[in-house]
């Protein structure tokens, strides 16, 4: 353990170095952002910067019934920050969820990935994108969706950063409880999460995850990692095996002390959403 906490300080202190060494450049570089349609059901946010962009690109995943633009609109001020130090970004909106609104949640991790990958194809045609130089930010769920598709299609990504990240055999993590046991047994079922929503999910839902395994499909990606994680998340801290389960270097993990699943996103006072930024931008800049 204490080497692990060893590793972690001086990742964190080296990325603050890195964070603190661009803060110039970003002062330069103006960000343009546009709607798009990646196909026919998922919209998105394309933001690229102005003119010292080299062409570094990263794909945005949101989280479980959230939108584009992430809790408390921290995924697009990754997006904003991505931009100012030299990358374009593409935040999508999956399909079935994609709408802070919407209650019924239709997705699958199925129609996930393959809207990732639609999302990847649609990047490396724009104009100025390194199709080698792509790299993708997944939070909670989209963390899932990074990992399965980084592993569907191993060269796709060259760095990968994973916010909040479950682990493990999902789908025995997913059904042994409600509401995901209940909608295997009914069909569907309603959970009123207190502060949000009631969302209601369906079979076909848990039905996707059968058989992912996440420490399994990670080992099949063999880029940068970086895993980030809250001290006070509900999620398992796992963040020392998934450095070590990835097949690529550098892997690495920055624990966040005192921060929750949501790096307590709606008390700014606290800092630790502006940190998982930091760290993430400052990651991406050095692997990408």
């Amino acid at each position: 353990m204490g080497n692990n906490l060893t590793r972690t300080r001086s990742t964190l202190v080296a990325l603050a170095i890195g964070c603190a060494a661009l803060h110039g450049l970003a002062a330069t570089v103006r960000a343009a952002a546009s709607e798009v349609q990646v196909t026919s059901e998922v919209g998105a946010i394309w933001e690229t910067p102005g003119r010292a962009w080299s062409g570094p690109t990263v794909l945005l995943l949101h989280g479980f019934a959230d939108d584009r633009d992430g809790a408390g609109d921290l995924t697009k001020r990754l997006a904003i920050a991505l931009a100012e130090n030299g990358m374009a970004s593409l935040r999508i909106n999956f399909r079935g969820e994609g709408d802070r609104l919407r209650t019924k949640i239709e997705s699958t991790l199925t129609s996930r990935v393959e809207d990732t990958a639609a999302a990847h194809a649609f990047v490396i045609r724009q104009a100025g994108v390194d199709s080698k130089r792509i790299g993708v930010v997944g939070w909670s769920l989209g963390a899932a969706t990074a990992v399965a598709t980084g592993a569907q299609s191993p060269a796709g990504f060259k760095s990968m950063v994973l916010w909040s990240s479950p682990s493990g055999d999902l789908f025995a993590q997913l059904t042994e409880k409600d509401p995901g046991k209940t909608a295997m047994r009914d069909g569907q079922a309603t959970e009123i999460v207190p502060g949000w929503k009631a969302i209601t999910t369906l079979r076909s839902y848990y039905e996707s995850f059968r058989g992912v395994n996440l420490d399994e499909r990670l080992a099949r990606y063999p880029g940068a990692l970086l895993t980030v994680r809250g001290t006070k998340d509900f999620l398992p801290p796992r963040d020392a095996a998934l450095v070590a389960i990835a097949a690529g270097r550098p892997a690495e993990a920055v624990l966040l002390g005192g921060a929750d699943h949501i790096f307590n996103v709606f008390q700014p006072e606290l800092g630790h959403a502006a940190r998982a930024v930091d760290v993430t931008v400052a990651w991406l800049v050095r692997t990408l």
